[in-house]
């Protein structure tokens, strides 16, 4: 007898609000590592990582980079406190040519409250910064409500201003709109895993916010072998799901890069029996993504190396017994996601939509922060 069909709403599960984390914890490797294998749950901290992990493994992670590309600003001289936001996405050309350079001062935004935004509206955003907005949305309903905006500054001028007056794009659940100067550099610290490498994205890949130097050396003794690639995280980590159907759900696509050198190393790990573990959803999207592509285009994937290209993969199990299986990774390392959200439908699809459930609600019952600056988990597919 066939599964019905999942909606958004078999999705939903309630997370106490103490368990939100809004801050990071005092050491990246001392979060909660919850690790299931063979329908097993056991419970650990990061710093034990390396005992869950067996001897050659080849371990995968993302090393791009966030942008504090948040903006704060007031939107009449009259307004009392910013009352505005804007969050840089990426410049358009990257949209058109994901080979582009940033030469362009063009960049795709979000921006609230955008029902205030009109075309050819100029934008003084505060020390020496303006935007003229030259496209808004056709219609508010629109599922993503992106403009574009010339910058006044662009290059490493534009950097320059990021870097002094910008903000991290924390997701909307952790509140900053009043941040002290000392818990924005703890945010530009630890919004950023310590292997960043190429700035891009306007959110944490949250898995590898655990790694210190000490974790990574306790899998160097055990052989391990890194690999990196780059998935530049678009604002499709903020967008919910609004179809009840999540078929129908638009994923907003991203850029990424995987150099042949990552390849080759999954080809000789699946020759030889070793386990392949993917850190964060972005590092297994990245390549479950080139997957699809070679497999659409009906090349080799080693085709696809070493070029920027993008995916608007979507990943979620259509009934309760649907899996998906991964052509590279025996475990996933991820955090614990938002109900509803692309990222949970995800694990379902890895792992099983009932184990999934149980395996959260073990989490709430232990006390496991959520979210982007909690705890972590170890999951073998």
């Amino acid at each position: 007898m066939s599964q019905s069909i999942l909606l958004k709403q078999d999705f939903n599960f309630e997370v106490p609000s103490e368990l939100v984390a809004q801050n990071p914890i005092k050491n990246r490797d001392e979060a909660k590592l919850l690790v299931y294998k063979y329908q097993q749950i056991q419970d650990s901290v990061i710093s034990h990582l390396a005992d869950s992990i067996p001897e050659n493994s080849l371990i995968i992670f993302n090393n791009s980079k966030v942008i504090p590309s948040r903006i704060r600003f007031k939107t009449s001289s009259n307004a009392q406190k910013d009352n505005a936001e804007i969050l840089l996405l990426e410049p358009v050309s990257f949209q058109e040519n994901p080979n582009a350079l940033n030469t362009t001062e063009t960049w795709r935004a979000l921006a609230r409250p955008i029902k205030k935004l009109k075309l050819g509206l100029n934008l003084d955003l505060g020390h020496g910064l303006n935007a003229n907005i030259v496209r808004i949305p056709t219609s508010i309903q629109d599922s993503v409500q992106t403009i574009d905006i010339e910058l006044s500054l662009q290059g490493l001028k534009l950097t320059d201003w990021l870097n002094k007056h910008g903000e991290m794009p924390l997701p909307p659940y952790i509140e900053r709109r009043f941040q002290s100067a000392e818990v924005a550099a703890i945010d530009r610290n630890r919004y950023q895993t310590i292997y960043a490498d190429g700035e891009g994205s306007v959110a944490a890949p949250t898995a590898g916010l655990h790694f210190t130097d000490k974790v990574l050396e306790s899998l160097k003794r055990k052989n391990c072998k890194f690999q990196y690639v780059t998935l530049h995280v678009g604002p499709g980590t903020f967008l919910p799901v609004k179809s009840n159907v999540p078929a129908e759900h638009q994923m907003h696509s991203e850029r990424f890069f995987v150099p042949e050198s990552v390849l080759n190393s999954i080809n000789t790990a699946k020759h030889s029996g070793t386990k392949v573990i993917a850190v964060g959803t972005t590092s297994f999207r990245c390549l479950e993504g080139l997957f699809a592509i070679a497999h659409q285009q009906k090349i080799d994937i080693n085709q696809l190396a070493d070029r920027w290209l993008r995916t608007d993969i979507f990943i979620y199990p259509r009934n309760r017994d649907d899996r998906f299986k991964s052509w590279f990774a025996d475990a996933i390392m991820t955090n614990f996601h938002q109900p509803e959200s692309t990222l949970f439908m995800l694990v379902c699809s890895l792992i099983g939509y009932n184990q999934t459930k149980e395996l959260y609600s073990h989490a709430i019952a232990k006390n496991y922060r959520f979210f982007s600056y909690g705890d972590s988990s170890l999951l073998w597919l």
